[in-house]
């Protein structure tokens, strides 16, 4: 039989198998790169390191953290940490707090489609800062992730997500997913053979929208990590988990046929008490979307131009549908 480890390499290989892959070939326009509007809540809190309050926007531009700071207690502030589930981005430079009745408003460059080549279906992911919690309540001290365990249960801060087309015309997900919610970013992947940090985790593909956080309890950090499949975690958004009217409302792209969003908000939730914090938001890579279209003589559709493509011509040459003669 094989051992837990085995078993978790599997999965872990199985999901990445199940994935096109491209890379990390992601850049700035792959994420928000403005900030509509900040409205900051009360509660927003500071840095408890350097004093500075978390109240700047820009923050939640570009990419997620790879790397944040000890924290002062078990790893000195001048330390590079690598960001794990049960380690997040906490400093006033990586993240902005919402705050209570706050809001957060982002826009990118591009329009962000529905597309059904993204992975599991996911459009976009927020990233946030919750926190797998571990067992005993180990706190994270920069060493080895298969040292650690963690529990089914998460730390988050959820705040409620919006999305338009214009910045004037709003359509919720008001039965969520949420923002600030599982799963927490992780940077890189772990190679446990020669217990080293390995490759840097992808942003712009999502964590398996069926995976929780109690599905991880009782794996260790890394097998956590592994799950993740090649993902660097947040949580992911399928523009059909709209409310149906609000999707029927959105418009349709005429370049891709698909409908599409290209703000998104993320507002406290008056009924939570807690105050949401955000770190980036990326727009999920597939084949065929803006920055990987079909090249020609894709004929079907995998973004790759092979034998295969000619397989199918050869197949249906000559082939006619009207006006044949």
């Amino acid at each position: 039989m094989f051992g837990r480890k085995r078993q978790i390499a599997v999965l872990a290989a199985f999901l990445s198998l199940t994935m096109s892959s491209f890379g990390l070939d992601y850049g700035m326009n792959d994420f928000a790169v403005e900030v509509v509007e900040y409205v900051e809540g009360s509660g927003v809190g500071n840095d408890w390191i350097s004093g500075e309050p978390y109240n700047d926007a820009n923050t939640a531009l570009g990419r997620p953290t790879l790397e944040t700071t000890g924290d002062g207690w078990l790893i000195p502030v001048e330390a590079n940490v690598p960001v794990v589930p049960i380690y997040q981005p906490f400093r006033a430079f990586e993240v902005v707090t919402v705050g209570n009745s706050g809001r957060l408003t982002l826009k990118f460059n591009h329009r962000v489609d529905d597309d059904e080549n993204n992975h599991y279906g996911i459009d976009f992911i927020i990233f946030g800062d919750p926190i797998q919690l571990t067992s005993g309540g180990l706190m994270w001290d920069n060493s080895n992730p298969e040292d650690f365990t963690v529990v089914g249960n998460i730390l988050a801060e959820p705040g409620i997500v919006a999305v338009s087309q214009n910045g004037n015309d709003w359509y919720y997900f008001s039965s969520g997913p949420y923002a600030d919610d599982f799963a927490p970013t992780a940077s890189y992947d772990w190679d446990d053979v020669n217990d080293v940090w390995a490759q840097e985790l992808d942003p712009t593909r999502p964590v398996d929208p069926n995976l929780t956080a109690s599905d991880v309890d009782g794996m260790t950090v890394a097998e956590m990590i592994s799950v993740y499949g090649g993902s660097a975690g947040g949580t992911g958004f399928d523009l059909r988990w709209l409310d149906p009217n609000d999707y029927q409302a959105l418009a349709v792209n005429p370049n891709s046929g698909r409908k599409w969003i290209q703000y998104v908000r993320i507002e406290d939730d008056p009924a939570s008490g807690v105050t949401t914090e955000i770190d980036a938001v990326s727009d999920v890579s597939c084949c065929g979307d803006y920055k990987h279209p079909y090249p020609v003589g894709d004929i079907n559709k995998d973004c790759r131009v092979n034998m295969i493509d000619f397989a199918v011509m050869a197949a249906h040459w000559l082939d006619c549908t009207w006006n044949c003669r």
